[in-house]
């Protein structure tokens, strides 16, 4: 009975970190180039069952579930579809790869292009941290029509200027999520890549499913409130057995 209350205990366990993971896709289901998580279940190791008869072991009757875990967390980095915006600082990256963004505590990756402009004319995120390009922060001038071609090469009117600095990560499970949509990496294994193309007045969506995303929690929730009717159950008949059970009347 004990048992019982353990195996229904880490299912809920598990159920409740599935629930923060959900929440936090539909909460992003909206912001640009974010990428949705999923949460991977793994069951404890099964334990062999034994008869005993009269004080000894009688024989096997098989193997049981002893729970189950949140084993870990991954993020599914396919594609969001584009969105057309008509500005010229948001640049949706279509294939792979990730921006470079300089920040306060070093380099940090992300696949949001919504970009603006800080009074040095550098082309920054909405935090403000600016945005790597091949030499350096990439710079505009003030007053001359800003154009970006499907390479990330800046257009400044008749003038050339740099190119976006764009790698890629061919383990991506190295990736971290450190908030503001931004990735800092376990290692240092990024790299250039050329499997992409830019795309200037457009945002690259979430990948998020919302009516998907809300079928699963509906899914998730339930299993939990069931774990709960197991413990509430459980724990009434452990009430019973030690209050009621042997009672001399």
């Amino acid at each position: 009975m004990l048992k019982g209350l353990y195996i229904a205990s880490s299912s809920m366990l598990a159920k409740q970190h599935q629930l923060a993971i959900i929440s936090n896709n539909l909460a992003n289901a909206s912001t640009a180039g974010f990428k949705r998580d999923e949460g991977i279940e793994q069951s404890f190791p099964e334990v062999l069952i034994s008869r005993i008869e009269e004080g000894r072991k009688a024989g096997d009757i098989g193997s049981m579930s002893t729970g189950v875990s949140l084993e870990e967390t991954y993020t599914d980095f396919r594609q969001g579809y584009l969105k057309h915006t008509g500005n010229k600082l948001d640049v949706a990256l279509e294939g792979d790869g990730f921006f470079v963004i300089e920040t306060p505590a070093g380099l940090r990756y992300t696949r949001n292009g919504n970009f603006t402009l800080n009074q040095q004319g550098q082309i920054v995120t909405q935090q403000g941290y600016p945005v790597r390009g091949e030499r350096g922060p990439l710079q505009t001038i003030t007053g001359r029509e800003i154009k970006i071609d499907g390479n990330g090469r800046l257009h400044l009117g008749n003038l050339r200027g740099d190119r976006f600095l764009i790698v890629d990560f061919p383990d991506k499970s190295q990736l971290e999520k450190i908030g503001d949509n931004l990735y800092s990496s376990r290692t240092a294994g990024e790299q250039l890549t050329a499997g992409y193309r830019l795309r200037q007045g457009y945002l690259e969506s979430s990948n998020v499913k919302t009516l998907q995303e809300m079928v699963r929690m509906i899914e998730v929730n339930r299993i939990f409130e069931a774990n709960q009717k197991v413990i509430k159950s459980l724990d009434s008949t452990l009430d019973k057995a030690v209050n009621s059970v042997g009672r001399v009347g």
